[in-house]
């Protein structure tokens, strides 16, 4: 291998010949874009290596989001009251029929309960600062399956007020529900209780969240610079990309001169 230097209109050029292949600066990278290639083994000694900033990413994405979830997200509260969904039936006794009309009963009772006649009687009776549209999104109406029980689950930010929507929406149900659909009244199985802790936001799941998302956005930052990265840093990445085995190497001037105060501060403490 022989390194020949150029000289053409005072700009200097090299040329890197060996077994009749030429390596110039025009086509250098142009070379180690052709023959570019993703190594998987080396992304992973690479995030390997840099295993210590990822586990400080991890866990200053948990307490980062645990904060987020601590102070910056007001807790809600969920009340639950049930009604029973009853039917026509004869002499007390309920039939086969009257269970199949009960059934179906509830999925209109869902319909119905959130319609904004009813919301409209709540908010009144409660003095509620807010619309039809904005009461309905704190209510959710279960049927579980196989029963007639209609669970009335309300979720607020305040125990007392996330307790009283449900009562209050399952009395005003129980009055114009029969009278809209000419059907018997459902009755109260259970009525709201204030709550006594939080429904959300779970501070496990947020940390958990973010713990993850750190990592993962730590990681995805290393991958991008290793895959943008396309300078020689070794003798092996030379001979990788070019087939050409460099005879000498450079070393770091910095280094060397770091490691010579070193060895000197060292020999002065013997």
């Amino acid at each position: 291998m022989s390194l020949i230097n150029k000289q053409e209109e005072n700009s200097p050029e090299f040329e890197v010949i060996k077994g009749g292949r030429t390596i110039s600066p025009m086509n250098f990278s142009e070379g180690m874009d052709d023959e570019a290639e993703i190594d998987l083994v080396e992304i992973g000694w690479t995030l390997l290596d840099k295993l210590h900033y990822i586990v400080l990413s991890f866990l200053i994405g948990a307490v980062l989001f645990n904060a987020i979830s601590y102070f910056c997200i007001e807790p809600t509260y969920k009340s639950t009251a049930k009604m029973y969904v009853v039917s026509a039936s004869k002499n007390s006794v309920v039939d086969l029929d009257a269970l199949n009309i009960g059934t179906s009963l509830t999925a209109d009772y869902e319909q119905l309960m959130l319609s904004y006649p009813v919301l409209e009687q709540v908010i009144n009776k409660l003095n509620l600062d807010m619309d039809s549209n904005e009461l309905a999104k704190m209510i959710t109406l279960d049927n579980p399956q196989d029963t007639r029980i209609l669970n009335i689950d309300v979720i607020s930010t305040d125990p007392k007020e996330a307790r009283d929507i449900a009562n209050t929406l399952m009395e005003i149900s129980v009055d114009y529900l029969p009278k809209t659909m000419s059907t018997n009244a459902p009755n109260m199985a259970q009525k709201a209780k204030l709550p006594d802790t939080q429904d959300g936001p779970s501070y496990m799941k947020f940390t958990l969240i973010g713990a993850f998302l750190g990592a993962f956005l730590y990681c995805l930052y290393i991958v991008i610079k290793y895959l943008m990265d396309d300078t020689i840093h070794t003798a092996e990445d030379m001979e990788k990309y070019f087939d050409i085995v460099p005879l000498a190497v450079i070393p770091d001037i910095e280094a060397l001169q770091e490691l010579k105060e070193y060895k000197k501060a060292a020999g002065k403490e013997k």
